[in-house]
């Protein structure tokens, strides 16, 4: 049996830019979560962190001093009309996956999210990516969109799915 996490959900700080940056690759070379088609650089997500301000922010579950996954609650889209909306991902690092990660980060943005004094939370999920449609569902986030082929990767085209949570 794989063992629970058992760590805490907290706010991302510049020392956790390596393992975010580590686990956000994983993720590149997946396949199947995010639309970057090649590694991003630890540099770069220096200054990414630092522009996710109030309400937004990046967190990240530790457990043992080890950051084994993130999620960022981000704009949903810039304009003012759009400023209860956010949008968000989230990633586990490999070796951590199906331990209960995702699921605490999952519980703490939500409640984070309301906190923060959002309204509605808006993610976009590969038709693909089984795991993170079932995750979705398992959170009460409704799918509310289907767009076909947007994503091209590969060589192949893969449907997104729009998945929303009222809070």
């Amino acid at each position: 049996m794989t063992a629970r996490f058992h760590g805490r959900v907290r706010a991302a700080g510049t020392e956790d830019v390596p393992a975010i940056t580590h686990i956000y690759n994983q993720a590149v070379h997946d396949r199947v979560a995010t639309c970057d088609l090649s590694d991003v650089a630890e540099d770069d997500r220096h200054a990414w962190l630092l522009r996710h301000t109030w309400p937004h922010g990046v967190f990240v579950a530790e457990e043992a001093g080890r950051v084994d996954g993130w999620m960022v609650l981000t704009h949903y889209d810039r304009k003012p009309c759009f400023r209860r909306t956010a949008g968000f991902s989230t990633y586990v690092r490999r070796e951590a996956r199906g331990r209960g990660v995702g699921g605490a980060l999952r519980t703490f943005m939500i409640e984070e999210a309301r906190r923060r004094g959002f309204h509605a939370l808006v993610n976009r999920v590969w038709a693909i990516n089984e795991a993170s449609v079932a995750f979705a569902k398992r959170f009460g986030f409704q799918q509310v969109g289907h767009l076909p082929e947007v994503v091209e990767i590969d060589g192949r085209y893969v449907d997104c799915l729009l998945f929303q949570l009222l809070l």
